[in-house]
């Protein structure tokens, strides 16, 4: 990476540490979409590793309700992290091109179904036999473009959990997704000693714009600029399908 590419990755992560103070979710999703726009894909997935591990631990452990998440989602984060791994075993070190048509489509969909106020509701008597092959299938997403959102958390907000434990919850799947994100990339050489640096420099302005987004929660409306993140969102998502398939 130059200069240049650092400095601008720096700068996202700011923005997308202030998008999840605000709204309590987004980070890493943000940073793909912006940065693969300067930087290939695996450079990109390497610079969230660190950012995201302090920023969902955090998340997870805020809330007294860990251990009882744990129970209940590990049907869902053992295959999610298994799929993960075994998906950038096979294809995540080589960053394959097709990859950016899986992460536009990634972020059609998810900005789509928050712009259009689309919530799953998932019966209590589905949630054991969906939740093996929601983490298989986010594993994969995850392994290819970084980040398993689509189909984690439609399915997760689908679920009958309090508001209050959501964002818990969120934060528990998303801290095993990360833990597991970076194992692999340390493991199969794509975080290595300059990429470090750079990840552990990101959790700086990532911890920084979470300061700030929570400042700005007191003064701004929450709605407006969470549909000005999922307007966002759509534009990458649309942007970046048509620069690699147009």
């Amino acid at each position: 990476m130059t200069a240049d590419q650092i400095i601008f990755g720096l700068a996202v992560f700011l923005l997308a540490g202030t998008v999840k103070g605000l709204v309590g979710l987004g980070l890493p999703t943000i940073v793909i979409a912006l940065t693969t726009l300067v930087l290939p894909l695996t450079e990109s997935i390497a610079m969230i590793a660190l950012p995201t591990i302090f920023s969902n631990v955090w998340q997870a452990a805020v809330g007294g309700n860990f251990w009882k998440i744990l129970r209940r989602q590990w049907p869902l984060i053992v295959p999610l992290a298994i799929g993960l791994y075994l998906t950038m075993w096979l294809v995540g070190q080589k960053g394959p091109d097709w990859a950016f048509i899986v992460l536009a489509a990634v972020l059609i969909v998810y900005s789509g179904l928050g712009l259009l106020r689309i919530r799953l509701h998932i019966h209590a008597d589905l949630e054991k036999p969906l939740a093996p092959v929601i983490g298989a299938i986010s594993g994969f997403v995850a392994g290819v473009v970084g980040v398993p959102i689509i189909p984690l958390m439609p399915y997760l907000q689908g679920l009958d959990i309090k508001p209050s434990e959501l964002v818990q919850t969120l934060g528990v799947v998303l801290c095993a997704t990360s833990l597991t994100l970076t194992f692999s990339l340390l493991n199969f050489g794509l975080l290595d000693g300059p990429r470090t640096v750079v990840s552990a420099a990101a959790v700086v302005p990532a911890l920084a714009g979470m300061w700030v987004g929570q400042q700005i929660r007191r003064r701004l409306s929450v709605e407006q600029f969470r549909l000005a993140v999922f307007w966002a969102l759509l534009l990458t998502g649309l942007y970046t399908f048509a620069s690699r398939v147009l």
